[in-house]
């Protein structure tokens, strides 16, 4: 398909309908659904704080990890990394 400029260079205009000059009514919130949103955001605050007092880096796994890339005990598997990698950015294989 191929999109040129309009020709005579003059796009007609339309014509709006213009809506009654009545008020809005103002919408009225409902307030059965705050306990909910309430209870939502201290459950939020609670997994929050739980989070914030675990280390950001579990060394123990660090550890068991250099220790077996030491020995020798891990292998890399490069097709099943590259077919990851190329999944991850690209969105398929």
């Amino acid at each position: 398909m191929k999109i040129d400029k309009v020709t005579g260079g003059h796009v007609p205009q339309t014509k709006f309908q213009q809506a009654s000059k009545k008020p809005v009514e103002p919408v009225i919130q409902h307030r059965a659904s705050e306990p909910a949103l309430q209870a939502n955001t201290a459950a939020i605050e609670r997994a929050q704080a739980e989070m914030q007092s675990l280390p950001d880096i579990d060394m123990a796994k660090v550890e068991q990890i250099r220790n077996a890339l030491a020995r020798g005990e891990l292998s890399l598997d490069t097709k099943a990394l590259s077919k990851a990698v190329m999944q991850f950015h690209t969105g398929h294989e």
